[in-house]
């Protein structure tokens, strides 16, 4: 079943008349076409058109889908609001929400995959409607009256969903040729490989050089090896912040603070004279005294939520590169052209690099269907807006920058360089519901988002009630992770959990996503295990979660082929209860897990020809990433640790100075505990 026959056109001008028209035809009033291309193992759809009254600059030319095979299930990945995604579940077509990214469809055994894009001037999206789904493609503006040969969607189908999902994230790439690059051709920079911490929840409105200062001392006197701070929002010299009371809560959501913020323009490219007395550039200093060795200022693109500040100094000093933008009365907001914004941003961030910053976290980034609205084609002021940010963090700070609130096709498809993108909304501290949406918001968003970049799962607590399961989500993301505790609330016991003793991730090599068997129902009420994996080398990694919505019992599966790995024998190991034995690949591990609290984490690991497999640190949740390589018997160890091994008969260990370890076996599982100095083992059956 091919899903793109005898698709129906309609046109909608700047006026609200609308036309339905066939292929190639016109009126006097307007002419479109769109055109197939076999290309990549896809196809693409390309449009063209004219409208002598300009397009609508937001439904200007629709392609409509009718639902032909109704025996059916989807995953729409769509736009919830300007800045994120998130999944949505369903069979009927008409209520495929607007603003979908990704529709992945289920017929059989055959998975279908349409993705619209971005191109040069034109955006499409996919929404339900009467019958089954439209494409709609427009320029946010109302007086474009062209479309020439713009890249519309690609479609493509496949045995394989994951394999299909790659293919269709590749094609993309080659179709818009505009340098967008895949998650494996880019490059993380080595901060951001190890854990972080991030003012925001800590602080809030009372950020300040003395609580930084205070927080980075007191990760030095607990032994947590924070490698990089995020200094967040409420930073800057934003006059209106002042006027916050002394005694907010800190809270966001319809507080004192969270109105006064959005309400504020930035004055100066300056620290707030009163919570940092003696500038920035003093605060990073003490802050690297006091331990932790990189810094990183927060800014949205707008300079501040409300911008620059229209008669402030940065204001004054950019007038040529801002403008007044007519979505918001009195928004100073950057011109969305390719030099303009470079000027303003790379000012920003030299006088950042002087201060020591070396890193920065640019928020806000999805702007353009709002502020940009009638000001130039969305996909001008994508890439232009994108190419500015990675060319100023490029030069200024080598690439290491965290992109934040930019999941629309405009930022997502545009961005060459920078290898980190936020893939969910705001962490809500000490919510349970709050978990459940972003464990499967970043998953889901791994599918597309994933494939070209390192996906930034956002911060947590670690004396959370979930940081338990925060952890383990963060540390087999494959992104990332950093914290965002408050002053004398860091708990070290978490991080022995996640980190290398210097603080270095044992990182994934993929976006984590969810298991074949998870993509198409949703996990709060379906009564199974929602699992997520990742890969690292030829092992895999499946986290078990129960996010029912009613915190009933799940029931399901585990699978070495949930973690897409080859045929084949494996060892499985269970992190949380030390479960150990052999597994081939077609054959599954049955687990309930009681209440909303369970979690499980099985790591599967290729049978070693020589009888002895090693699984590395079982200490560690992707443990498996402590072993570099190994040489027959002779295993490279990252550092030492509790080492764990599975083999029939009992083994001996020995240190890199020869000293033969204790071995404490339990049925096929062995381990022992070797200083963590230790970079070699020999192995052999005792």
């Amino acid at each position: 079943m091919n899903l793109i026959n005898d698709l129906k056109l309609t046109v909608l001008n700047s006026k609200g008349e609308k036309w339905q028209l066939g292929n190639g035809e016109a009126n006097h009033n307007a002419s479109v076409k769109w055109s197939f291309k076999e290309a990549y193992g896809v196809t693409a759809c390309y449009v063209d058109g004219f409208c002598r009254d300009g397009f609508d600059y937001q439904d200007g030319i629709s392609l409509f889908c009718e639902q032909k095979i109704f025996d059916v299930e989807y995953l729409s990945v769509y736009m919830f609001s300007m800045f994120w995604s998130e999944p949505n579940f369903g069979n009927d077509f008409s209520k495929i929400p607007q603003g979908t990214q990704q529709l992945l469809i289920k017929d059989g055994d055959t998975y279908h995959c349409l993705t619209p894009v971005c191109d040069s001037e034109y955006k499409t999206l996919i929404k339900g409607c009467e019958g089954g789904f439209e494409f709609y493609t427009f320029t946010n503006c109302s007086f474009i009256s062209e479309c020439n040969n713009q890249l519309a969607f690609i479609y493509s189908t496949d045995k394989d969903p994951l394999e299909l999902l790659r293919r269709s994230a590749k094609a993309i790439a080659k179709l818009l040729n505009n340098g967008l690059k895949m998650r494996d051709e880019r490059r993380l920079p080595d901060l951001f490989q190890y854990i972080g911490w991030c003012s925001w929840d800590s602080m809030h409105i009372h950020v300040s050089h003395k609580g930084l200062v205070e927080k980075a001392t007191e990760f030095k006197s607990k032994g947590i090896p924070i490698n990089y701070a995020i200094i967040d929002d409420m930073w800057a010299d934003c006059p209106h912040l002042l006027d916050v009371p002394e005694d907010d809560d800190g809270g966001f959501e319809g507080s004192v603070m969270g109105i006064y913020m959005h309400e504020s323009a930035m004055r100066s490219f300056n620290a707030c004279p009163v919570r940092f007395p003696n500038g920035m550039g003093a605060c990073i200093e003490d802050m690297k005294k006091a331990g932790i060795p990189h810094v990183g200022i927060w800014f949205p693109l707008p300079g501040y939520w409300g911008g620059l500040g229209h008669n402030g100094e940065a204001a004054m000093q950019h007038k040529d590169d801002t403008f007044i933008a007519h979505t918001k009365a009195g928004l100073n907001m950057l011109k969305p052209d390719l030099k303009s914004a470079f000027n303003v941003l790379d000012d920003f961030c030299s006088r950042i690099r002087s201060w020591g910053g070396e890193f920065v976290k640019i928020d806000d980034q999805g702007v353009h269907e709002y502020h940009y609205r009638n000001v130039a084609p969305i996909g001008k002021t994508g890439r232009d807006m994108q190419a500015a940010i990675d060319s100023t963090t490029g030069s200024n700070f080598d690439g290491a920058l965290i992109n934040c609130m930019c999941m629309p096709s405009e930022c997502m498809f545009n961005r060459r360089n920078s290898a980190i993108t936020r893939c969910s909304d705001d962490f809500q501290p000490e919510s349970r519901p709050w978990f459940y949406h972003n464990v499967t918001q970043c998953s889901y968003n791994g599918l597309l988002q994933g494939q070209y970049y390192y996906n930034d799962w956002d911060m947590w607590w670690s004396d959370d009630e979930q940081a338990v399961k925060n952890s383990l989500c963060r540390a087999i993301s494959g992104g990332p992770v950093y914290v965002s505790d408050k002053i004398g609330r860091s708990r070290p016991e978490i991080f022995k959990r996640i980190v290398f003793s210097d603080g270095r991730l044992p990182m994934c090599d993929i976006s984590c996503i969810p298991t074949v068997d998870c993509l198409f129902h949703d996990p709060k009420d379906s009564l199974k295990p929602f699992k997520i994996f990742n890969k690292a080398g030829t092992a895999g990694l499946v986290a078990m979660y129960n996010i029912d919505g009613e915190n009933r019992a799940v029931s399901g599966s585990v699978s070495p082929k949930d973690a897409d790995l080859a045929d084949g024998k494996y060892v499985y190991y269970e992190y949380f209860s030390g479960e150990c034995g052999y597994i081939n690949s077609d054959e599954k591990l049955e687990v309930t897990l009681k209440d909303n609290d369970e979690l499980r984490l099985y790591t599967f690991v290729p049978c070693h020809e020589s009888g002895i497999t090693v699984l590395g640190r079982t200490d560690l949740f992707v443990g498996v990433k402590a072993v570099i390589s190994r040489r027959r018997n002779t295993v490279e160890l990252y550092e030492g640790g509790k080492i764990g091994f599975a083999s029939d008969k009992p083994i001996k260990v020995f240190d890199d100075n020869g000293n033969e370890l204790k071995v404490t076996r339990n049925g096929i599982y062995s381990y022992v505990e070797c200083d963590i100095k230790n970079k070699f083992i020999d192995i052999e059956f005792a």
